[in-house]
């Protein structure tokens, strides 16, 4: 396995090893033995998955739950959209 084979490998299959194929893990565990800019490429990508991760704006509980109680409880008028016209929905 190349540089360039490790980092599609990597984007296919993310930075968790244990998840890729047997054989590609196989050759990616190899070809980290010797390589260091593989090491880094590995580094780099589980930064990233585990700073994507670590979410603290997530919506509050129930938040789309609330949005479409109170969409259904509106008059068909006050939806912004009418069922039988022929033109898009208006943005508001």
């Amino acid at each position: 396995m190349t540089d360039e084979e490790f980092r599609d490998q990597l984007d296919r299959h993310g930075g968790d090893l244990a998840l890729w194929p047997p054989a590609v893990a196989r050759d990616a565990r190899r070809l980290l033995l010797r390589s260091v800019t593989a090491q880094a490429m590995l580094d780099e990508m589980v930064t990233l998955e585990l700073a994507l991760g670590r979410s603290d704006d997530r919506p509050p509980a129930g938040l789309a739950d609330r949005i479409f109680d109170a969409a259904f409880r509106l008059a068909p008028s006050d939806r912004g959209f009418d069922e039988d016209a022929d033109q898009p929905p208006r943005l508001m």
